[in-house]
């Protein structure tokens, strides 16, 4: 299995799930509660793990106890952290998350303190014998560094397109092979065709993921599987690890857009970060994809 490379954030997760939505009084019950590992990057490195590539992470965390506590989740998954990068004074990003009936989710994130975009922490040495390198959109500098070395060697370099787009972030796109933005991006740039248009102009590989409605790319579409969705929380993140992993094993990009849908769907139905078995299962023909 392919070495993969992955930079961006991690975050400590406080998941909780209610039955009633919205609230109707200033306490609402909830039925469940997990803390989990959260962050673009970080549960992509989980999925590739889980999926049974090697993972190695590379992101800022404070030197608080939640940083302390993404660090062992990001271990517990097999996931190699010494590229990590500890800001002593830093506060770890933390998100409180409300997961409602039928899976919707609803995150209040705290982006952390002191976790600086400094491409001096971006993981070359860790290029050497990588398949593939996964960079998100929140340490824009970082990333282009490592897409700078990793792309000359011929490692693709895919990039996670989401939360803001501005200057530094499209010059990140421009910096990798494959770029695969969320429909909030898409809705930003003029709709999923416009987006796409963009990164063509640009020379880079590009889909949109759409949520239940699959995934569009420049060949075409793929589309979602059939699931009932728990927990949509951290299916993007699935969806871009699954990708990466698929294109740093030899695989074409449609080939990988359609492994990661199903291992993202997997994501909803569970709330976990599934393994190759699950997602071989449900390649197999466990149940139809959705047209949507």
């Amino acid at each position: 299995m392919p070495r993969v490379v992955l930079l961006g954030l991690a975050v400590l997760d406080h998941r909780i799930w209610v039955d009633t939505w919205p609230p109707v009084s200033g306490r609402t019950p909830a039925t469940a509660y997990v803390e989990d590992l959260g962050g673009g990057a970080a549960v992509a490195a989980a999925t590739v793990a889980r999926l049974g590539g090697t993972a190695i992470f590379a992101g800022p965390r404070g030197g608080d106890p939640a940083g302390v506590r993404v660090a062992a989740a990001l271990e517990s998954y097999g996931v190699d952290t010494r590229f990590m990068s500890v800001a002593a004074a830093g506060k770890t990003a933390v998100s409180s998350i409300v997961i409602v009936p039928g899976g919707e989710r609803f995150i209040c994130a705290y982006p952390g303190e002191a976790l600086h975009d400094d491409p001096a922490w971006a993981p070359i040495a860790a290029l050497e014998g990588a398949g593939a390198v996964l960079v998100d959109s929140r340490f824009p500098r970082a990333g282009q560094a490592l897409a700078a070395a990793a792309r000359p060697a011929g490692v693709p370099v895919v990039m996670d397109f989401s939360d803001v787009d501005t200057a530094e972030t499209r010059a990140l796109a421009r910096a990798a092979t494959h770029v695969v933005a969320d429909e909030e991006m898409a809705r930003q740039a003029g709709g999923a065709g416009a987006l796409l248009e963009r990164l063509r102009a640009d020379g880079v590989w590009g889909a949109v993921t759409l949520g239940a409605r699959g995934v569009v790319h420049d060949g075409g579409r793929v589309p979602a599987f059939d699931v009932a969705a728990r927990d949509t929380t951290g299916a993007g993140d699935v969806f871009h690890g699954a990708f990466t992993l698929s294109l740093g094993e030899g695989c074409d990009p449609e080939a990988a857009l359609r492994f990661a849908s199903a291992a993202a769907a997997l994501r909803c139905e569970t709330g976990g970060v599934p393994d190759r078995t699950a997602v071989d299962r449900l390649l197999a023909g466990g149940r139809a994809a959705r047209d949507g």
